[in-house]
């Protein structure tokens, strides 16, 4: 964080620097005298942009409410903010999913229609066939940095140069897309934990599959779930189910990188991560979703009193699982 704040720091004095070189530079190109005053007046007001920007970076942090987390377990925390606010006067959200893309050619690099041969696209196996393709191809690497585009194909060619890897939310997305791509409504949706700001976050998949059932699918483990009744689990069960002990069966293939699933730190991990949620307003295979929208989930009791966005809040999970 120190040396991420000094870079940023020296972008601020860059700035301060280079507005100066352009502002001389182009008014001698231009041929525009301008006065000592005008010259001394616009180093000032270059110099106060900059340090203003500077003074920003420095305690954007410092404006953000921190919420430390209580001393005792996740579990009794999640299970301290079980409920929601269901009587809360919220505005009303809708998603929007952009269905059927066209295919780009560059998943016929890894046999991507071999993977859909011979599947009905209007059952259940589509979804678990375009899982494996992702889960197959492409695995989990939690120290890339995510500031490449988001579209679909971005993401691949990323992957492509980072040993097929990507992160959490990386693989996620492009499961997501792939599912959307199909005609199925799918979303990745950002698990996060009590703490704001917070160091670790988790990123899964959000899918309503075509027998009308809700899964939570996690490229990064291989992982998706069924309770003891054999039905799947979406992301509100899981958290649900955790809060009360419940018991969850994992997929016989789960693994992450190909190494054996540890069900136990999965569950003391997800504990952690399923406080609050985030999730896009709209779901399209673009640059950046999230500049057209996004709202959080959080629990009855959590204090938001210094957070930006509490137009994007929500209280009551009815509006931010109904897709």
């Amino acid at each position: 964080m120190i040396n991420r704040k000094s870079n940023m720091i020296l972008v601020g004095f860059l700035f301060i620097i280079g507005a100066s070189i352009i502002i001389l530079v182009g008014s001698r190109l231009l041929n525009i005298n301008l006065s000592r005053y005008a010259y001394k007046t616009i180093a000032v007001i270059d110099l106060l942009i900059g340090l203003f920007y500077i003074y920003n970076l420095i305690n954007k942090n410092n404006r953000k409410v921190i919420n430390p987390v209580p001393e005792t377990s996740r579990i009794e925390v999640l299970r301290k903010y079980a409920e929601y606010d269901l009587n809360h006067k919220e505005k009303r959200y809708s998603y929007t999913f952009q269905i059927g893309n066209e295919v780009p050619e560059v998943l016929e690099k890894y046999r991507y229609s071999e993977y859909l041969k011979d599947v009905d696209p209007m059952s259940d196996m589509l979804v678990f066939r375009l899982f494996d393709f992702v889960c197959d191809n492409f695995h989990h690497d939690g120290s890339v940095a995510f500031n490449h585009d988001r579209r679909m194909v971005d993401i691949i060619l990323a992957c492509e140069l980072n040993n097929g890897k990507t992160n959490c939310r990386g693989l996620s997305m492009v499961l997501a897309a792939l599912l959307r791509m199909n005609g199925i409504k799918a979303r990745h949706v950002t698990c996060m934990p009590y703490e704001e700001p917070f160091a670790d976050c988790h990123v899964v998949v959000d899918c309503l599959i075509p027998s009308g059932k809700r899964v939570m699918l996690d490229p990064t483990m291989r992982l998706y779930l069924k309770d003891t009744n054999g039905e799947y689990v979406s992301l509100d069960h899981f958290r649900k189910g955790l809060i009360e002990g419940e018991i969850f069966l994992e997929n016989q293939d789960a693994s992450y990188n190909s190494e054996k699933f540890d069900k136990e730190s999965y569950i003391q991990y997800m504990s952690k991560n399923l406080f609050r949620f985030s999730s896009s307003l709209i779901y399209a295979d673009v640059k950046n979703e999230r500049k057209l929208g996004q709202i959080e989930l959080i629990p009855q009791g959590y204090s938001i009193k210094y957070f930006s966005n509490k137009n994007k809040l929500v209280y009551n999970p009815t509006i931010f699982w109904s897709i």
